[in-house]
């Protein structure tokens, strides 16, 4: 509406220059009795229509940029002097604290508000989807003001550091463990593309931290810190400290929690087993026994140290879409029990074991490939790529690399040691389920366990005989060896075979590599350490054949230079067959045994084997169960003479010949398919299950032995057992890859 002028009055003629202008309107200002800053407060305060009128678009999208402008101006008259600068500062910083107490998260629990109870909490509150959007919340709706805060204060310096600061500790060597020590502090080569990461995981924790600090039931962070910081090591001391700066919740919320995310684990287990989803075949289970002690420090009457052997393991749900892709008649229990009636009236003859031509045609490329993995890594360089230089041998059967569907059982007290042992495991995964016995035994369930397992329950099953209920007979259960005990314990045997007497120094055995390259001799062989064993192996094998490659060149009295020599394809590929021909063929072999000293025969023997074992070892890494068989065969003839795999040399053999001649081909191929997984997704990255059950079995003892409440068998049943799969999610979140 039009502005009508209250004032009979007449401007002055206007003024041209800026100076003059501004002398005009103060005089006028000071006639009217007022000064700049008391009109400039009654222009903005006054309600009356007309003044209103003249301000209307102070504070719309049209001119609150004029408005912040000449807020700026202001300031920077303030600011002219200390004192100003000082009253000014105070200002702002009342402003922005009334701000801050007016942007806080909802109250109430979830999912009105920020309140998440341990004794209501779920597995989905811990899926990074959830946690995403817990963090967009907080600081895109609840704390937006102190998240910018925060990360502008620690973007302010983005310049990269100058080489010359800081350059006595940047030239000086590090040992291996800082080495490996990630770069948390943005000063190595990606400190801009991982900076922008850094500060938005800051801001975020800081407000999460000030919510809680404010008000204990805005805890979505510090809950689920809490259940992180177990696996982690923290100490109920540590988790004290933390708990009073804001950053996680009491030791007892986090027991608390995983109490009730154990009671919904249980359900699931129940489900699983159970097999609710309809699958045609039911889910396979892996076991293993476990022994742990519970230690009472003042022992009394009744109150005494106690050791438990207790049996452990998880639940394996095979893929519902590799399962359809097979013929269905072959994955019924009928089709099972057929094959295996069947199974007296196939012949077996010892060529079974020994391999078809093919196979040996592909254990000869598997030996190149290892000679050139030492060639290209130790000696040589190609120059040019005229022919390809194979480093890997070629895929037999490969596995998918998608991750598995597993759920852990709950730790049951009783041991598969013995027979008697086996049918109390059994009855204990029956009263985690919500099946009958008679549902149970009445499906196909295969079992992975180790060597002990699979033995106990074939003695359990003859035991038993006669019987015709399923129930006790156990016709429906296919036990199966699992993949790393089997590796560790002819990689042992193989081992304790070829590694020789080191008190003897006429001794020419592998314990002589080993001294060689300072790895101590006099215990090479750990039951408690069977990887570190394998990587000894791998080193002596290598060493070996650079001292067979280093022959054939004609530099064996030389040292290995770090330079690598530069040759064309085709003379390494004329070396890697020289090689080959001389130290790896059966004429080697004669020829090695026709003189007089054995130390040659002996190490091209020992090399042959350690390769199978190196084979083996790289097949279950890569996730071909083709190669992993064909080495299976190899031990199978190779166990029948060796003392200490007595069982494995009935075992061994009687899977490969229910695997490849007995069952279905379609219930063939998923056990096959099943007998190595990758827990983390990614190619390249399997393990054999029991091995990925003995890295749990690790994390179980550890918690028991770490969780800063004693130990006491039930929680560690209760709460544990059922969630270290989630703890350990947990552990690889907050950056660290846990072994997979």
């Amino acid at each position: 509406m039009p502005v009508t002028s209250t004032l009979n009055w007449t401007p002055p003629a206007r003024p041209k220059k800026e100076r003059d202008k501004i002398q005009l309107i103060c005089d006028l200002i000071a006639a009217m009795d007022l000064t700049p800053k008391s009109f400039l407060t009654a222009f903005l305060q006054n309600p009356d229509m007309s003044a209103a009128y003249q301000r209307r678009y102070w504070s719309t999208k049209t001119g609150v940029d004029g408005t912040i402008l000449l807020v700026k101006v202001i300031r920077d008259t303030v600011q002219e002097t200390e004192i100003g600068e000082k009253k000014w500062n105070d200002f702002i910083l009342n402003e922005a604290s009334i701000i801050v107490q007016t942007q806080t998260p909802p109250n109430g629990v979830f999912p009105k508000g920020r309140f998440y109870s341990s004794k209501a909490i779920k597995t989905d509150f811990f899926d990074s989807d959830a946690k995403d959007l817990r963090d967009r919340e907080l600081i895109e709706e609840h704390m937006p003001f102190l998240f910018k805060l925060v990360t502008n204060k620690m973007r302010l310096d983005l310049t990269p550091p100058s080489n010359a600061e800081d350059s006595d500790d940047e030239d000086s060597p590090l040992d291996d463990s800082e080495a490996q020590e990630p770069d948390l502090f943005g000063d190595g080569p990606d400190a801009f593309r991982d900076h922008r990461e850094r500060v938005v995981t800051t801001g975020k924790t800081i407000c999460a931290m000030v919510a809680f600090l404010a008000n204990r039931r805005h805890n979505g962070l510090q809950i689920s810190n809490a259940l992180t910081f177990l696996p982690c090591g923290v100490t109920e001391r540590v988790n004290k400290y933390l708990q009073q700066i804001g950053l996680t919740s009491s030791r007892k919320t986090a027991l608390s929690a995983l109490k009730t995310l154990g009671r919904a684990a249980e359900s699931n287990i129940s489900k699983k087993i159970g097999n609710k989803s309809k699958e045609l075949i039911a889910p396979f289970i892996c076991i293993d026994n476990l022994d742990f002690e519970q230690t009472v420090h003042t022992k009394s009457l009744g109150h005494e140290s106690t050791t438990f052997h207790g049996t452990w393991g998880y639940i394996h749900q095979i893929d519902r879409s590799f399962i359809s892709s097979l013929p269905q008649d072959g994955l019924t229990l009928q089709a099972f029990k057929e094959s295996m009636t069947s199974a007296s009236s196939v012949e077996i003859h010892p060529k079974s074991l020994y391999g078809s031509i093919s196979e040996h045609l592909h254990w000869k490329q598997v030996l190149k490939s290892q000679i050139a993995t030492v060639l290209l890594k130790y000696l040589v360089k190609p120059t040019d790529k005229k022919i390809p230089i194979t480093t890997t041998p070629p895929t037999v059967d490969q596995i998918s690399h998608s991750r598995p569907n597993i759920t852990m059982l709950k730790l049951m007290v009783a041991s598969d040691n013995s027979s008697q042992g086996v049918s109390e495991v059994f009855d204990g995964i029956l009263q985690q389920s919500s099946i009958s016995d008679e549902d149970f035994y009445n499906r196909l369930q295969v079992i992975d366990g180790d060597l002990g397992t699979c033995t106990n329950i074939q003695s359990l099953r003859n035991i038993r005989i006669p019987n015709r209920r399923n129930e006790e007979n156990l016709s429906s259960i296919l036990t199966l060896l699992g993949g790393a005990h089997t590796l560790w314990n002819i990689a042992s045997a193989i081992f304790s075979l070829h590694i020789g007497n080191s008190a003897d120094r006429r001794d020419s055995g592998a314990w002589r590599f080993l001294d060689s390259m300072g790895i101590p001799s006099d215990k090479p062989v750990n039951k408690k350490d069977f990887t570190l064993m394998i990587q000894s192996m791998e080193k002596i094998h290598e060493a070996t054949i650079c001292h067979f490659l280093m022959i054939v060149m004609g530099i064996e009295n030389t040292e290995v230079s770090p330079q690598l020599q530069e040759l064309p394809s085709d003379k390494i590929d004329l070396i890697i067959n020289e090689c080959y021909n001389r130290f790896f063929t059966a004429s080697a072999v004669d020829q090695a045994g026709k003189n007089l000293s054995p130390k040659l025969l002996n190490q091209i023997l020992r090399t042959i084997d350690f390769a199978s074992v190196v084979e083996a070892n790289r097949s279950m890494k890569s996730g071909d169960i083709g190669r992993v068989m064909y080495m299976w065969k190899r031990w199978s003839v190779m166990s029948q003479s060796m003392k200490k795999l007595k069982n494995y040399s009935i075992q061994l053999p009687r899977m490969i010949l229910l695997l490849e001649k007995i069952l279905p081909s379609a219930l063939s191929k998923v056990i096959l398919h099943s007998l190595l997984i990758a827990p983390s997704g990614r190619r390249k990255h399997f393990v054999a299950k029991d091995f990925y059950l003995e890295v749990q079995n690790y994390w179980l003892k550890y918690f028991f032995n770490h969780t800063g409440k004693g130990t006491d068998i039930n929680r560690l049943k209760d709460v544990f057992s059922v969630n270290v799969a989630l703890v350990c999610f947990l552990f690889n979140l907050i950056g660290y890859t846990f072994l997979f």
